[in-house]
C-alpha cells in the first residue's frame, strides 16, 4: 500500500523492483537477471526502498489518514444501511469539517 501512495517519489528503477518483488512475486534472482545486477544488489535495493517508504509514512502519514477516512465513510454507509440518516448526516458533517 505504501508503494501505491508514495511510489511517485521513487525512481522508476525502484518502482519497477518493488512492483516485481511484491506485486509479481518475482524472486530476487529473477529481478537481478532482468536488471543485470547481483541478487544482493536487488535485496539491498528492496530493503532501502522499504525503509524509505516507511520514513515517508512516518512523516506524512498519508496511509494512516487514508485508513481513517475509509473507516469514517464505512461508518456513514453503515448508518445509512441501518436507516439512521441523522447519524449518517452528523458523521458526514464531522468528516467534512475535518477536511
Amino acid at each position: 500500500m505504501l508503494g501505491d501512495i508514495y511510489g511517485g517519489l521513487l525512481t522508476e528503477k525502484q518502482r519497477d523492483m518493488l512492483r516485481d518483488y511484491f506485486d509479481y512475486d518475482l524472486s530476487l534472482g529473477e529481478i537481478a537477471e532482468q536488471c543485470g545486477i547481483s541478487r544482493q544488489a536487488v535485496a539491498d535495493s528492496v530493503k532501502t526502498v522499504e525503509k524509505t517508504l516507511c520514513r515517508y509514512e512516518e512523516t506524512l502519514k498519508l496511509a494512516e489518514r487514508r485508513e481513517s477516512l475509509r473507516k469514517q465513510v464505512l461508518s456513514i454507509v453503515g448508518s445509512l444501511d441501518e436507516g439512521d440518516a441523522d447519524k449518517a448526516l452528523q458523521a458526514a458533517k464531522q468528516l467534512l469539517a475535518e477536511l
